[in-house]
């Protein structure tokens, strides 16, 4: 089995912009780079998830022609740490993104993305939440990011949210078409919990003051939810060992007492251990905490470090690429490859070239869709990749096959 290190991050940013710099938050040095991923302090997949984003008419049309504020300040720090951000997904003021170490992605399978809207009984997109899923060295992994119901008399309506989600997320592959089903699941978000309702805010301010985690721990709603079977009863949590991440005054440490302190930010985990015959998968914690340094919006940010196992050198469905011969600028070239016996072609796949320092998948430089084969045709085939554009030269582009493209094409 092989170890790989995620890291988990939510946050409200209460419609803020990304002001402070985000090096820290991330534990990425500001200092000089170390390239193709040989640095092994910094997890291989950061899981991002922000409720609260900037979600009015305006901002929307503008994160539709160019990247998302938030999404392009994450990526301008961890892509030149030789990252890529493979996937994310939005729902109104809920985004989530994925950023994986690039030489894990010929090893990533299956991305898929799903929404469930909660808010207004389930018209509105305020609250709700977005879901990925995909397959890294065998293992299926689902992420969550969610923003459930607020205030303090709101217990089982996020307790109806938890369970919306669950039944609402569908992904199509069969046999992880739920979000329980993955081997892996990271359920992150702002999820609103309250402490219980007999807790006064100067009892709990008190708690705070005495640093008393475990004692406040015993109130909260989440756990309650947990124990009695509620909602998140299936997941695992690390211990609490925090200060509430709600209700700041903006720029301060100071609490907003107008409200009660609560963790409604939290991350939690499931691991599926006996997946497998004759191996086991396994989740190791390493860290859950709050950067208390990040104070631009009424919530800290929380962030959750992990171990999990996967399959070593696994490989299926892969697509080999042949060294290319030389491509004149402006003209064009050809790309050979082969397709394994079990990879299944459809009309979304395409065949893209990237600058090789690429940090987002929609990074491409130029793509084609695939032709569908013959009947009877092997798995070698060769496509032309015309007008290429004259910063695609050779030494600077790399090829990839990412998902799922239509000029001609030949199979042998």
């Amino acid at each position: 089995m092989e170890t790989i290190k995620v890291a988990c991050y939510t946050w409200n940013v209460e419609t803020t912009w990304p002001d402070q710099d985000l090096h820290s938050l991330l534990g990425v040095s500001k200092g000089p780079v170390i390239k193709r991923g040989l640095d092994a302090a910094l997890p291989d997949i950061y899981i991002i998830g922000l409720q609260e984003v900037k979600s009015q008419p305006q901002n929307v049309i503008m994160d539709a022609l160019f990247e998302e504020p938030w999404t392009n300040a994450l990526r301008e720090v961890v892509g030149p740490h030789n990252y890529v951000r493979v996937t994310g997904e939005r729902l109104q003021g809920i985004v989530t993104n994925i950023f994986v170490k690039r030489h894990h992605l010929p090893h990533l399978r299956d991305i898929h993305t799903s929404v469930v809207r909660t808010g207004f009984g389930g018209l509105w997109g305020n609250k709700g939440a977005t879901s990925i899923r995909f397959s890294l060295y065998g293992c299926s992994v689902c992420v969550v990011n969610c923003h459930l119901a607020p205030h303090d008399a709101g217990y089982k309506e996020r307790v109806d949210h938890f369970n919306a989600i669950v039944d609402g997320t569908q992904f199509p592959v069969q046999e992880t078409s739920n979000i329980l089903y993955h081997d892996y699941v990271f359920w992150l978000g702002d999820m609103n919990f309250r402490f219980e309702g007999h807790m006064t805010t100067e009892g709990i301010a008190k708690f705070i003051t005495d640093n008393n985690w475990s004692r406040l721990a015993e109130v909260d709603e989440l756990k309650q939810a947990q124990k009695s079977g509620d909602a998140f009863s299936m997941f695992t949590e690390g211990p609490l060992t925090f200060p509430p991440t709600y209700k700041y005054l903006e720029d301060t440490q100071e609490y907003d007492l107008m409200r009660r302190p609560a963790w409604t930010d939290r991350i939690l985990h499931q691991v599926h251990v006996d997946a497998y015959e004759n191996v086991k998968l396994g989740v190791e914690q390493t860290t859950y905490e709050a950067a208390q340094e990040y104070r631009q919006s009424d919530h800290r940010p929380v962030r959750a470090h992990y171990k999990i196992k996967m399959f070593a050198n696994h490989e299926e469905r892969c697509v080999h690429f042949e060294q290319p011969s030389s491509w004149v600028i402006g003209e064009g070239g050809l790309v050979k490859f082969t397709l394994d016996s079990d990879v299944v072609t459809s009309p979304a796949d395409y065949i893209a070239i990237y600058k090789v320092d690429f940090t987002s998948v929609h990074q491409y430089v130029i793509y084609m869709y695939l032709p569908q084969p013959p009947p009877g045709a092997h798995s070698h085939a060769t496509l032309s990749l015309c007008s290429m554009t004259s910063c695609c030269r050779r030494q600077e582009c790399t090829g990839c096959c990412t998902t799922p493209a239509s000029t001609a094409a030949t199979w042998a």
